[in-house]
């Protein structure tokens, strides 16, 4: 019988697949080039490998906004907070998401006069807000009226920050084999620490801090506003 390495089964043993997919979980999102820029993985190809051996194991996934690939990791965040997410890395969306967020009530004119921008795009970007549940609208009159969203409120009260325990039965589920006994070392709200113990070998440890989940949709504020 062929024994195969364990770094071939689990693939987060692998440091710098490890160190990706932790840059992936406290950053869901993260296009392509920011992953380039942390200089970790080498070249384009060498990254390109990683995030490909980490999606074949169903760790991540990706996803194109504006031609651009994005990539997150999966079960860490619902689908319907991941596509919010994906939504606010739109400029314009985020913008017009801000800008309802301050000025409660507001509607279609406010914002096409604040940002210079056609109603078309302010219809387009709404509605997939809306369908979002990042904001809400509501018709009176003439006037479509606009104030934020179940899913909007959760991103800004921070509720989503957690781990959750499915995510903690899949992780674990990912790191454990007939030689490796991940355990975890600290857990709380927004951090989780995992060490992997196997006999003969040195201990190996994940620590994954997602307290910025809040602001990260805002990496530049004077950007967008």
């Amino acid at each position: 019988m062929v024994r195969y390495r364990s770094d071939e089964k689990l693939f987060l043993l692998h440091p710098t697949r490890r160190n990706i997919y932790k840059i992936l979980c406290e950053n869901p999102g993260t296009y392509f080039y920011k992953l380039m820029k942390q200089g970790s993985s080498g070249s384009s190809a060498t990254l390109l490998y990683h995030l490909n051996k980490l999606e074949d194991d169903g760790l991540i996934t990706s996803a194109k906004i504006d031609g651009k690939r994005i990539y997150f990791p999966k079960n860490l965040r619902t689908q319907e907070i991941e596509r919010a997410y994906m939504l606010l890395k739109n400029k314009n969306a985020l913008k017009i998401f801000l800008y309802i967020v301050n000025h409660k009530s507001c509607f279609q004119n406010q914002i096409a006069r604040e940002f210079s921008l056609h109603h078309d795009t302010i219809r387009h970007h709404a509605t997939r807000l809306a369908d979002a549940e990042l904001i809400e609208k509501k018709k009176e009159g003439k006037h479509v009226f606009f104030s934020i969203g179940r899913v909007g409120i959760e991103i800004l009260e921070g509720s989503i920050i957690l781990f959750s325990e499915a995510y903690i039965r899949f992780i674990i589920s990912k790191l454990a084999d007939d030689c490796h006994f991940p355990e975890i070392v600290n857990r709380t709200r927004d951090q989780l620490t995992i060490r992997v113990v196997c006999p003969g070998e040195d201990d190996i440890m994940l620590t994954i801090d997602i307290s910025n989940w809040d602001a990260q949709f805002i990496e530049n504020p004077k950007e967008v506003l």
